[in-house]
């Protein structure tokens, strides 16, 4: 199993620049396979494709993912020519995790229409590998450039619905879940693979766990202030949504993750502090082998 970290771009009120760009230096260098960012757009969270943009070019290793960015209110035009010119700036690095969205504000927020957008998730999904192909190929009726990695960079799609499922052996490289947990990842993983398989496919599976270094109630307050900042209410209790505590409770924590059958475990951090970043990377890594690609 890899391990993605994910940068602070949803926290702070609103985030730091200076915090972002150093802590995508720190874990590029720490050995991450990935960095991740989120995507809420009625938030201050930044957008992912700018956000990834940003730190292209002061990383040199890690992959840069989505995780995921909501591509229905979008026009999938201009998703293409980001997501390339992201490509083109990290040199192939790029991993476009997307989903469908469920929040109306925020389709609000960006002037697409809430309604229908499965069927048209499913036309985007398809034109973006259109829209590559033809930049690659020169097609002068296609808007490039054309990114780095052939045919396009890595689709993983987002959800937790059968058609969710559907749409990754169809279209994706790869399924993604958010915090949902290992117990509720390692049934969903068994139905991507099963799925995958009956389809002559392989997919890797990711997903996503929350997570705050430290025991102390210190630590587990800032962390639950924070992720009430992003979230505005808690679906999960606070307990069950954030892994917390030194560096053997997290050991045992993540492990779960690997024994569920994740190809990709993304942490994301819920305290924008540095030294969050330097104790995981120092305290945690080393604990969990190797963890890039």
């Amino acid at each position: 199993m890899r391990l993605a970290m994910g940068l602070p771009t949803h926290l702070g009120a609103p985030p730091d620049p200076g915090l972002v760009l150093q802590w995508a230096r720190l874990a590029d260098e720490a050995g991450f396979s990935s960095l991740a960012v989120h995507d809420r757009p009625n938030h201050w969270t930044w957008e992912p494709l700018a956000a990834l943009a940003a730190v292209a070019s002061i990383t040199q290793r890690a992959r840069l993912m989505t995780s995921a960015l909501l591509l229905p209110p979008r026009p999938e035009g201009l998703v293409a020519k980001q997501a390339a010119v992201v490509d083109q700036i990290s040199g192939g690095r790029l991993d476009l995790g997307v989903a469908l969205g469920a929040r109306p504000v925020d389709f609000d927020t960006l002037g697409g229409p809430f309604e229908g957008r499965g069927a048209r998730f499913d036309r985007q999904l398809q034109r973006l590998g259109e829209l590559w192909a033809g930049a690659s190929a020169g097609d002068d009726d296609i808007s490039g450039p054309p990114p780095v990695q052939r045919p396009g960079p890595p689709l993983w799609i987002g959800g937790y619905t059968d058609r969710a499922i559907r749409r990754a052996v169809r279209y994706g490289s790869g399924y993604m879940m958010g915090a949902a947990g290992s117990e509720v990842m390692a049934k969903r993983a068994t139905e991507v693979r099963e799925h995958a398989a009956e389809h002559g496919r392989t997919l890797n599976v990711a997903g996503m766990a929350y997570i705050a270094f430290g025991a102390a109630e210190q630590t587990a307050e800032r962390a639950q202030r924070e992720l009430l900042r992003y979230y505005g209410t808690l679906r999960r209790p606070f307990e069950d949504m954030v892994h917390r505590g030194d560096a053997d409770a997290l050991e045992a924590q993540l492990d779960e993750y690997r024994v569920a059958g994740l190809d990709l475990l993304i942490l994301m951090p819920t305290i924008p502090e540095l030294a969050q970043l330097e104790s995981i990377a120092g305290e945690l890594l080393p604990r969990l082998g190797s963890v890039s690609d």
